[in-house]
């Protein structure tokens, strides 16, 4: 073929596509579509401005459950601190006899009679001998030292009373208070008071 003519049929057909495609664009005319139509915004929503009940507090709830805790009354305390104020030196306790010589339990199948294993809420009833009632932490410690020497089970509890600051020293705990009154006697002797037996309070 002619090189010509085929150009010129190139040509040709090159015009009628764009013919094709851009003819209904020029010169027909478009459908009517329906115009857009905007919606008046809707009103301002009404929130509840109401108080939230406060959610219940499982901790609260549980505590209400609890058993109270026991407490010394306070006139017992008092006369247990009046009694076991003590200026001994920890030394003289060397003379105080060991605790497995007084305190040794034989093994029992039933409770001790006349002592309650719990209270009415069904806290277990420890006891402790008070021993010494001193004005320092030192003192105290030295005491509880000079005690724990000899096989006893000696703690010491601060507490405030108005401007003083005094410590406590305790033998125990304890759950039968038979052993307590079996070494009350020698405990008097070696530090020169009148311990009381409390019930255990943490």
């Amino acid at each position: 073929m002619d090189p010509l003519l085929k150009q010129r049929l190139v040509g040709t057909l090159v015009l009628v596509a764009l013919g094709v495609v851009f003819w209904p664009l020029i010169f027909v005319t478009p459908q009517d579509r329906d115009p857009v139509v905007l919606q008046p915004i809707s009103g301002r929503p009404v929130i509840d401005q109401s108080p939230i009940a406060e959610p219940e507090s499982y901790q609260k709830s549980v505590a209400e459950a609890l058993p109270t805790a026991p407490t010394t009354p306070a006139a017992v305390q008092s006369d247990a601190d009046l009694g076991t104020r003590t200026g001994i030196d920890a030394l003289e306790l060397r003379s105080l006899p060991p605790a497995d010589a007084l305190a040794t339990v034989s093994p029992r199948i039933d409770p001790p009679a006349g002592e309650p294993l719990i209270d009415e809420q069904g806290v277990a009833v420890f006891w402790v001998l008070q021993v010494a009632t001193v004005g320092s932490a030192a003192r105290a410690a030295e005491i509880v030292d000079g005690l724990r020497e000899r096989g006893y089970k000696a703690f010491s509890k601060r507490y405030i009373r108005v401007d003083d600051e005094l410590f406590r020293v305790q033998v125990g705990p304890n759950a039968e208070r038979e052993v307590m009154a079996r070494i009350k006697t020698e405990i008097d002797q070696a530090l020169r008071v009148d311990s009381k037996i409390l019930r255990y309070v943490q």
